[in-house]
């Protein structure tokens, strides 16, 4: 067990639900993590197996675990796309300000994977717009104007300093664009 997978991490994996109760029946640690340190939960929401999520939950998985790179299972859900796991994720306490150790959120994540539905639901939640400056320079360094409209409709801070260096992007990226079709003008 070099990785520290037990057999509740790979019943997590694959979604195996009767299996996972029955391992919480005989008293596994629903928290005990792998050597990376992702929990059962980490793994059943990067793999989107929402029933697993959800009897974790229900047995006390904690929703906020970080693993050594600050991956929470949220994070990971958003990453994946999981929407049904991300939901069940935020309705039992999931914080979507966490971050990894490389400042990215979980809206961060699903920005930068064009994930919109899961960016939408992530924006719900982030009433005070705490993870939305980060998101929308991810938004401005790929040039996604639909995104960085998401954000800002979700009240993305834009006089706050470091987002003038993101106004600075999405600037440079339109000035990129008006040159891209004056030069394709130019050899018609």
């Amino acid at each position: 067990m070099l990785s520290g997978l037990n057999a509740l991490h790979l019943a997590s994996k694959e979604g195996h639900v009767e299996i996972v109760k029955e391992l919480i029946r005989r008293h596994v640690d629903v928290n005990q993590p792998t050597n990376k340190g992702n929990t059962a939960l980490h793994i059943a929401s990067l793999a989107g197996q929402f029933e697993v999520a959800k009897v974790l939950i229900e047995n006390g998985a904690l929703v906020n675990a970080q693993s050594q790179n600050g991956f929470t299972p949220l994070y990971m859900a958003a990453q994946e796309n999981h929407l049904e796991v991300v939901t069940l994720l935020l309705a039992n306490g999931a914080n979507p300000t966490l971050t990894t150790v490389d400042g990215f959120t979980p809206l961060a994540v699903a920005l930068q994977q064009g994930h919109e539905r899961t960016v939408a639901v992530l924006l719900e939640t982030d009433a005070r717009g705490k993870v939305c400056l980060p998101a929308l320079h991810i938004a401005a360094k790929k040039g996604d104007v639909k995104a960085a409209s998401l954000l800002l409709n979700g009240d993305a801070n834009v006089d706050h300093q470091s987002a003038v260096s993101c106004c600075h992007f999405f600037s440079q990226i339109a000035l990129l664009n008006v040159r891209q079709i004056a030069v394709s003008h130019l050899k018609t």
